[in-house]
């Protein structure tokens, strides 16, 4: 069965991380949470001002729940040290939810998918709220033996995809902190890759950007672009803006040398799909897409994204972007402005503390950031000037086409009225060849020559004379001829 993930920490969402515009400061919402630490000190997570924080323990493990003022918003991470052997997350999920279902009688499983291992399960449910409000949410089981992760939330349905970045930030953000846990975590984990190195404030070399940097990592960074990644390339912190070339909308405007990849425009997720098979990378798959209707505006959409993929070294990895699509321009132009991070998927949930921490760093230089504006505007200006300048032309380019046209056809119309006229008059010209090509003419009057009357009389029209017997060939003038004897230019 397709398994639609929604990992723990693939869900951290820090509302607004996105800028307005590239040239925007970052200023994370994170800032805007108390940091708290529970009362039994297992855990430490960032939470919306004005939430409670409950813990839990169990014979083994522990369980944190965070919950909105009103009690109709929630959050919450179970840690399970050890779990049946026999269990996979398909079994767990079943068993909680069994038991869930006595002590909640309105909850309706809504949807049920997991990965072809039975290893992760997500489940989409609704259910009755306080004062009969309904309850829209979502439960994610991820077992890895002998430990297991349950994490849920839930809120409002009129207001669920609202407040989705505000519940996946909470749990995003949940440390446990109980130092015998963490010692057995570290200890399984021995064969892993190391954690996270040491981060140091780094400057790009055009001083347009700064950011945390761990030691080891390449940095490449300017015009207020970042590229910060490990080594493998396989973890990494990115905010950049990708350039798309679409279908031009001015007749003749050729784009095809325009630099960028040439995509018409498509929703951020999937142009960043696109932007990323360019790569190298390969097996993308769209886990989780939301709206962000706080940076859509009538020039282009917003979306907040998880996506997993496979590397070009062929490591699964799972990342977290924020992105604003930019609408095409009449030249077909379009942009994506991305800022996330990505982690091999056996090591994002550990990476995802230290990712955040240097998203949150991400400074774009203001002074920097101005000049852009006014740059920008100056571009826009000079372009609107060579569109005007090519639409002149072409404008004068059609007058010309349509002048030559309508000439041709007064040429046509003089021949055709020559014509008449002389069917009219019954007259035609005659050429013999026994007086050097002498042009003679015959009409109802009679027959002339060089415009003097020689023989007068009603039978030399061209329908009554012979001229055949005196040597006389009647001459058929062509639009061509016409307009050479006529002197028409």
């Amino acid at each position: 069965m397709a398994y639609r993930h929604c990992l723990l920490v693939a869900a951290c969402l820090i509302v607004g991380a996105v800028p307005h515009a590239l040239c925007a400061q970052v200023t994370p919402d994170i800032y805007q949470y108390d940091y708290h630490v529970t009362e039994d000190g297992a855990f430490g997570l960032y939470k919306p001002k004005g939430w409670t924080v409950g813990t839990q323990k169990y014979p083994n493990g522990r369980m944190v729940v965070a919950t909105d003022p009103k009690d109709l918003s929630y959050v919450s991470l179970l840690f399970l040290e050890t779990i049946d052997p026999k269990h996979d997350s398909v079994t767990l999920a079943g068993a909680t939810l069994k038991n869930v279902t006595q002590q909640i009688p309105s909850l309706k499983i809504l949807e049920a998918r997991s990965g072809a291992d039975r290893m992760r399960t997500v489940v989409k449910y609704q259910k009755s709220g306080p004062g009969n409000t309904p309850i829209e949410g979502r439960y994610a089981f991820n077992i890895k033996h002998p430990t297991a992760v349950v994490f849920g939330y839930e809120a409002p349905a009129t207001r669920f995809q609202e407040r989705v970045p505000t519940l996946l930030t909470v749990i995003s953000n949940i440390t446990i902190l109980d130092p015998q846990t963490y010692q057995r975590l570290a200890s399984r984990q021995k064969a892993d890759r190391q954690m996270m190195p040491p981060m140091k404030h780094t400057s790009a070399p055009d001083g347009t950007c700064t950011l945390l940097v761990p030691q080891g990592w390449n940095l490449t960074a300017g015009k207020g672009r970042a590229l910060c990644a490990a080594p493998d390339h396989d973890t990494g912190f990115m905010f950049t803006l990708i350039d798309f070339v679409g279908k031009s909308q001015i007749p003749y405007f050729d784009n095809s040398k325009m630099p960028g990849l040439h995509y018409n425009y498509m929703p951020p997720a999937d142009a960043l799909v696109v932007a990323s098979q360019h790569t190298g990378s390969t097996s993308h798959r769209i886990l989780e897409r939301y709206p962000n209707p706080s940076l859509t505006t009538p020039k282009g959409t917003a979306e907040i994204a998880v996506i997993s993929y496979t590397s070009k070294k062929g490591v699964p990895c799972l990342g977290y972007f924020d992105m604003v699509g930019g609408y095409p321009s009449s030249t077909g132009q379009w942009g994506l402005i991305v800022m996330g991070f990505w982690a091999p998927q056996d090591q994002f949930v550990r990476f995802l503390p230290s990712l955040l921490q240097i998203m949150e760093s991400f400074q774009i230089n203001q002074q920097w950031a101005a000049d852009q504006v006014r740059q920008g505007t100056q571009r826009v200006q000079e372009l609107m000037k060579k569109t005007s300048s090519m639409m002149s032309r072409y404008a004068e380019e059609m007058r010309q086409s349509s002048l030559a046209s309508h000439q041709n056809r007064m040429k046509s119309g003089d021949f055709i009225s020559y014509k008449f006229s002389t069917y009219m008059r019954g007259e035609q010209e005659w050429v013999t060849g026994l007086e050097g090509g002498k042009i003679y003419t015959t009409d109802h009057h009679g027959l002339s020559s060089g415009g003097k009357l020689l023989i007068e009389g009603p039978g030399f029209n061209y329908y009554n004379y012979q001229g055949e017997q005196y040597g006389h060939i009647p001459v058929d003038s062509s639009p061509e001829v016409y307009e050479r004897v006529k002197g028409i230019k």
